[in-house]
């Protein structure tokens, strides 16, 4: 995959080279009509924007001494491009010194930097879509009660009892690395660098500020002492998870009339994880946005007839996009008119040339934020899943969606049973560890493209498109087996929990509110018949 991406991004320096060739010579053409005084404020104007183009595209492809020599003969020639009279330009701007270093643009189109900006990193391959956690534990039956635990949670687990030889023992990607303190504080140096994308956590006796220290300190994400709480693990390691799975990716929208840079800042941002579409006339960028729904926009701050600070002073008029989060990408580097472009809507600066790692690690982060901030509108505290009239919006969609399309989708009310007993007699700490265990457990036993959130209380939601009554009943029924054999903690010991589902046909009614009363009503029907267990109907 880094040959292929390499071999692409090669090709794009190429067609930049042949573009920048042509355009060097119409530039020297335009100089020289611009000194000869046959020429008007169109033609400075057109030879600057020609010269601002140079300078900010160049370093991206590894010309960073052209895009350097090109941006001194722009700031050289903006005085008389923003001059609003049309005058014959003074000798003392377009003089002859001008003209000679304007001579030296074309061998510098062979000048290519010794160390490329173009060098970029490719995404890990270590991690693959399913949760598995590598156990590294001495001890079989410790691990074996750890791997029972997460299995309960939908992790796949593979256990070693030493590091040695790790890279030929393991049969698949791990997604998360659970391994005894001692061995991980033995092997740090080797381990964190063998797994440096991916979470690890240890496992202990010695709960000590010494030992917690030292283990943050060689790179460890999380500690917990023995005896182990399964379920605490599992609540841990699904937030651990989401966290990278966030830096990690992202939906990026960028806006540029350069086509090459569109392609080469694509390249760099899609071999690097991230989910990245380009749009190379401003005027489809609405249409655009509501197709992509990106969480950060990247736009350059001249494009033709358009300007970037008035395309998103337009964006902001919308409400859906006023959080939108805005980057500038351009060879502008005048501090004050940087300021005026993000005081009318946008939110970051990036100076062009920018290195493609430098783009790489600030997409990540602005994404990783943007995320973040719309989980904190979107998402329950608590679990994380989407918030009561979040998930009713959602499912409402996935219902016009089964209706439109002819698809057969459901929906499921779950409720925990006995859930006030467990508060109760556990106590609350105890109870919120229950719902997020349940949480945990929706998330990876249902599909990614299953709407999943918390109603309200100790009641959850869940729409399933494309999903027929008799596999929902299936899933379901999986799902009420495998938590009532989860253990928890409480004030009185360990103690376990069952789960009541109802389901109904979101395709059998005509309004999505329908749909949930009957499967709302057939949770009822499950309680009254002994709770722990499905119940579908239809009202067919």
């Amino acid at each position: 995959m880094a040959n292929d991406v390499s071999a692409k991004l090669e090709v794009l320096r190429q067609r930049f080279r042949d573009k920048a060739v042509d355009e060097i010579d119409v530039l020297t053409g335009m100089i020289r009509a611009i000194r000869s005084g046959h020429s008007g404020s169109d033609d400075i104007a057109s030879a600057y924007r020609l010269l601002h183009r140079l300078a900010g595209s160049a370093g991206t492809f590894g010309l960073s001494r052209l895009g350097e020599e090109a941006r001194s003969l722009e700031l050289r020639l903006k005085p008389l491009a923003e001059s609003d009279q049309d005058l014959p330009p003074a000798p003392s701007i377009v003089d002859d010194e001008f003209c000679q270093r304007l001579e030296t643009l074309r061998p510098l189109l062979d000048a290519r930097d010794s160390a490329e900006t173009g060098a970029h990193p490719l995404r890990s391959d270590m991690a693959g879509d399913d949760q598995v956690a590598l156990i590294v534990e001495p001890d079989q039956g410790r691990a074996q009660q750890m791997m029972n635990g997460l299995a309960l949670y939908g992790y796949a687990a593979q256990w070693l009892a030493s590091v040695e030889g790790w890279q030929d023992k393991i049969t698949q990607a791990p997604s998360v690395v659970v391994i005894r303190d001692e061995l991980f504080l033995a092997n740090s140096g080797h381990f964190a660098q063998s797994f440096a994308a991916l979470p690890i956590i240890c496992v202990g006796a010695n709960d000590s500020f010494a030992r917690r220290y030292a283990l943050a300190r060689e790179g460890a994400e999380a500690f917990f002492s023995e005896p182990l709480n399964v379920p605490v693990l599992a609540d841990h390691l699904e937030r651990l998870l989401s966290d990278h799975a966030d830096a990690a990716s992202g939906r990026v929208l960028i806006v540029d009339d350069d086509p090459e840079l569109l392609e080469h800042y694509r390249l760099v941002l899609t071999s690097g994880g991230m989910e990245a579409r380009t749009v190379g006339d401003p005027s489809t960028l609405p249409s655009m946005l509501s197709e992509f729904c990106p969480d950060i926009l990247l736009m350059d701050v001249q494009m033709g007839e358009f300007a970037g600070p008035a395309l998103a002073r337009m964006l902001r008029f919308e409400q859906e996009w006023l959080s939108l989060p805005i980057i500038y990408l351009s060879s502008e580097s005048d501090p004050e008119l940087q300021l005026e472009a993000l005081a009318k809507g946008g939110d970051d600066f990036l100076t062009k040339p920018v290195s493609d790692l430098f783009l790489l690690r600030t997409v990540r982060v602005r994404c990783y934020r943007a995320k973040q901030l719309d989980k904190l509108v979107s998402r329950d505290g608590l679990t994380g899943l989407l918030k009561h009239s979040v998930v009713k919006s959602e499912v409402v969609k996935v219902h016009a969606r089964c209706q439109r399309m002819k698809h057969v989708s459901v929906v499921a009310m779950l409720d925990l049973d006995h859930f006030k007993q467990v508060n109760d007699n556990q106590g609350h700490r105890a109870g919120d560890l229950v719902i997020k265990g349940l949480a945990n457990l929706l998330r990876h036993r249902l599909r990614k493209t299953d709407i999943i959130g918390r109603y309200g209380g100790e009641e959850f939601i869940a729409a399933l498109p494309e999903c027929d009554m008799d596999k929902a009943i299936e899933v379901f029924t999986s799902v009420c087996d495998d938590f009532s054999k989860i253990v928890f903690r409480g004030n009185s010991g360990k103690f376990s929990v069952t789960l009541s589902v109802g389901v109904s046909a979101l395709s059998d009614y005509d309004h999505s509110e329908d749909a949930i009363e009957a499967a709302d009503q057939a949770l009822y029907e499950r309680k009254r018949m002994g709770r722990n267990g499905v119940t579908g109907v239809s009202s067919v």
